[in-house]
C-alpha cells in the first residue's frame, strides 16, 4: 500500500479579522518552547482542532478567537483547512486546494464539510480520508473511523491521565473502539475484524430479544410448546371441518327437499352477503394490483441502485487514474483525425475550455457527493417500497379467511328458510358451534405465525452468530502473524527508550517486558502499571513514540507520520530528565528514512536544542502568550 502522509506547513489563529498567532512548521522536529502558563498547550490543541478533533472543554483565550487555518500536506498535495472556533466543538470544516495565502484571499474554491455526513456531502473526515488515500470499511459507514478518534493515537496531550494510552474522550469511548483506533492505524485492521465485532454485538442482542419474546408467549399458553405449532392448529381446524361435513351430511338428509321460498329478512341478508364478496374480490383484486406495481418499482429502483453504484465504482477509478498518470492531451481530433492546434492555455487541450487549478478536484467531489446522495435516497425508497410489499401481504392472509368466511355464511343462507324441526335446529346449533370452534382456532393463527416467525428468526440469528464469530475467527487468525510482528516490534523500542531514562527509575533500567493493551486502555512495564507521577510520564511517551517511530518505518501502518506531543514534562518532571528526553526524541527520529513530522511542547528546552532550526517560533518568556491578543 501507499504510505499515507499528513504534515502541517503553518498554522494560523483568528480573531477580529487578524491573526493572533501565525507560525510556519516543517518536516522533521518542530518544537515549541516556552515558560509555564504562556500558551503552548492552548496552541497545540487549536491545532488538533483544526486537524479534526472535537473540543468541548475550551479555555478561555480559545473561546475568544474566530477560527483556525491550516496549511496542510497531504501526500504530497497542498490543501488549508479552515474551521470556526465553537462552543460545541462541533464546527464544520471548509477545505481549499491550495497555498495558505492564496486561500486566505479566495473567495471561491472553498468546499464546505459537516462533522457528520449527510444525504447531500461527505464528511470532512470521510473527504479527507479520501485525500490521505486511508481505506474505509467497505460496507458500512457508520463503522468507519473519524479525524476525532485517530487524533487520539497521534496526540498525546496533558490533560487526559498519565495511566491512560489514548488521548481521553469522555463523550464517547469504549473497549471496541479504542482497540479498532490502535489496530487500524498500526495497520493490524482494516476496521473488518471492528466491524464483526460490532455484528455480533448486534446479532447477540437480537438473538436474546427474539428468545425473550417466545418465552412470553410460551408463559401466555401455558408452556405447552409442543401444542404451539402451524400443524397442530392445522390438525384440529381439520377434524373440526371434518365434523362440519358430518353435521352438513346430516342435515342434508333430514331436509326432504329445497325450500326456495327465502323472507324478505332472509333476501336482504343474502343481498348484504353476496355485496360484501364483491367488495372482498375487488379489495383483493386491487391489493395484488398495487403489489405488482410495487414489485416493478422495486425492481427498478434496485438496477438503478446498482448502476450508481457502479458510476461511483468508476468515478473513483476514473480519479485514481488521473492521480497517477495526470490528464490526456490530444494532438489529432478524435472525430476528424486532424491535427489539433496546441494554443498556450490552462485550458482543455481539445475543447479549450478555461478550467481553475482546483477546477478537477472540485468537479470530482461535486460529482462524487451528487452520486451518494443519489445512492442515499435510491436505498430509502427500496425500504419504503419493500415495506409497503410486507404490508399488502399481511393484508391479504385476513381478507382471504374473511371471504370464506362470507361465502360459507351465503351458502347456508341458501338451503332453506323456513322454520326447522327440532333435529334440523338440533343439527344448526352443532354446526353453529363447530364454526366458532374454527374461527376462534384461525385467530390464533396469528399467535401460532407468530411464533413460527419467531423460532425462525430466533435459528437464523443463532445461525448469524455462528458466521459471524467464524469469520471473525478467520480474520484473527490472518491477523496474527501481523499483529505479533507490531507489537514486538513497538515494544523493543519502548524498552530501548526506558533504558534511556537515566535511572531515575530502577524499574526502567532492566526492562523484561512492555505491554500496552488500546481496549483496556492500559500500559504495563514489567507488569507493573503503576510508577511515580514523573515516571508514568515517562512511560506513557516513550510506549506512544514506540509506536510512532515503528509506524513512520512501516509502510502497512495507517498512521499518516504525524505526532504531537504535549505532554514530555509533567507531574513533578526535572530539567535534566525532560532535556534528556528531549535529546532522545531528536537523536531517534532523526535515524528514521522516511519523512515525518514531530511537534513537541516544552517549558524545559535542552540548551542545545534552543534557538536551533527544529524550534518553532520564538522562546516565549514569562509574560508572553502564543497568541497575542492586541
Amino acid at each position: 500500500m501507499s504510505k499515507s502522509k499528513l504534515f502541517v506547513s503553518r498554522f494560523a489563529v483568528l480573531k477580529s479579522g487578524g491573526f493572533v498567532y501565525d507560525q510556519k512548521f516543517h518536516k522533521g522536529i518542530n518544537i515549541i518552547r516556552g515558560d509555564n502558563t504562556t500558551g503552548k498547550s492552548t496552541v497545540v490543541d487549536l491545532l488538533s482542532y483544526g486537524l479534526g478533533s472535537i473540543i468541548t472543554d475550551w479555555t478561555e483565550e480559545q473561546l475568544i478567537c474566530d477560527s483556525v487555518i491550516l496549511e496542510v500536506d497531504l501526500n504530497g498535495r497542498i490543501f488549508c483547512l479552515d474551521r470556526e472556533i465553537v462552543e460545541t466543538g462541533q464546527a464544520k470544516m471548509k477545505i481549499f486546494e491550495g497555498a495558505f495565502d492564496d486561500a486566505i484571499q479566495a473567495v471561491e474554491g472553498w468546499t464546505i464539510y459537516s462533522v457528520k455526513r449527510s444525504a447531500e456531502r461527505h464528511s470532512f473526515s470521510q473527504h479527507l480520508f479520501e485525500l490521505l488515500g486511508l481505506p474505509r470499511h467497505k460496507t458500512d459507514d457508520a463503522s468507519n473511523l473519524t479525524l476525532h478518534q485517530i487524533l487520539r493515537l497521534m496526540y498525546v496531550d496533558q490533560l487526559s491521565a498519565t495511566t491512560k494510552l489514548l488521548k481521553e474522550d469522555k463523550a464517547y469511548d469504549n473497549a471496541s473502539l479504542r482497540r479498532a483506533i490502535g489496530d487500524y492505524l498500526l495497520g493490524i485492521d482494516d476496521l473488518e475484524a471492528h466491524n464483526l465485532r460490532q455484528e455480533l454485538i448486534s446479532a447477540n442482542k437480537e438473538f436474546e430479544k427474539l428468545n425473550g419474546e417466545l418465552n412470553a408467549i410460551y408463559r401466555l399458553f401455558g408452556g405447552e410448546v409442543t401444542q404451539i405449532n402451524e400443524q397442530a392448529l392445522n390438525n384440529e381446524i381439520s377434524q373440526l371441518g371434518s365434523e362440519m361435513e358430518r353435521l352438513k351430511a346430516s342435515k342434508n338428509d333430514a331436509l326432504k327437499s329445497a325450500n326456495e321460498d327465502l323472507t324478505q329478512a332472509v333476501v336482504e341478508k343474502s343481498e348484504a352477503l353476496q355485496q360484501e364478496i364483491d367488495h372482498l374480490f375487488l379489495t383483493r383484486k386491487e391489493l395484488e394490483s398495487e403489489k405488482s406495481e410495487l414489485v416493478l418499482e422495486l425492481t427498478d429502483t434496485e438496477l438503478f441502485l446498482h448502476s450508481l453504484a457502479d458510476r461511483k465504482s468508476a468515478l473513483e477509478q476514473s480519479n485514481l487514474t488521473f492521480s497517477s498518470l495526470g490528464g490526456i492531451d490530444f494532438e489529432y481530433c478524435p472525430s476528424c483525425f486532424e491535427p489539433i492546434v496546441n494554443n498556450e492555455h490552462n485550458g482543455c487541450s481539445l475543447c479549450k475550455t478555461e478550467l481553475p487549478d482546483n477546477g478537477r478536484s472540485v468537479a470530482y467531489a461535486r460529482m462524487l457527493n451528487e452520486l451518494n446522495f443519489q445512492i442515499r435516497e435510491s436505498g430509502e425508497l427500496v425500504v419504503q417500497f419493500r415495506g409497503e410489499i410486507d404490508a399488502i401481504n399481511s393484508r391479504l392472509p385476513g381478507i382471504d379467511r374473511r371471504l370464506e368466511e362470507t361465502k360459507f355464511e351465503y351458502r347456508e343462507l341458501q338451503v332453506t328458510s323456513d322454520a326447522k324441526d327440532a333435529l334440523i335446529a338440533e343439527i344448526a346449533s352443532e354446526m353453529g358451534f363447530c364454526k366458532s370452534q374454527i374461527l376462534a382456532l384461525e385467530d390464533k393463527r396469528e399467535h401460532v405465525q407468530k411464533v413460527e416467525s419467531l423460532r425462525q428468526d430466533k435459528e437464523l440469528a443463532n445461525k448469524k452468530i455462528g458466521e459471524i464469530q467464524d469469520r471473525l475467527d478467520q480474520v484473527r487468525e490472518a491477523q496474527a502473524e501481523r499483529y505479533g510482528y507490531v507489537y514486538q516490534s513497538i515494544e523493543e523500542l519502548a524498552k530501548y527508550l526506558l533504558s534511556q531514562d537515566g535511572s531515575y527509575e530502577s524499574a526502567f533500567d532492566e526492562v523484561e517486558e512492555v505491554g500496552f493493551d488500546f481496549a483496556k486502555d492500559k500500559m504495563f512495564v514489567n507488569g507493573r502499571s503503576k510508577f511515580s507521577a514523573s515516571s508514568m510520564v515517562v512511560m506513557k511517551n516513550s510506549i506512544r513514540l514506540a509506536m510512532f517511530l515503528h509506524a513512520v518505518e512501516d509502510d502497512d501502518a495507517r498512521l499518516p507520520n504525524l505526532m504531537l506531543l504535549d505532554n514530555v514534562e509533567d507531574k513533578g518532571m526535572v530539567d535534566s530528565r525532560s532535556q534528556n528526553f528531549q535529546r532522545l526524541i531528536v537523536s531517534e527520529c532523526q535515524k528514521l528514512e522516511n519523512d515525518y513530522q514531530m511537534i513537541f511542547t516544552t517549558s524545559m528546552i535542552d540548551p542545545a536544542l534552543n534557538g536551533s532550526d527544529f524550534c518553532v517560533g520564538p522562546m516565549y518568556e514569562k509574560g508572553m502568550h502564543t497568541l497575542e491578543f492586541s
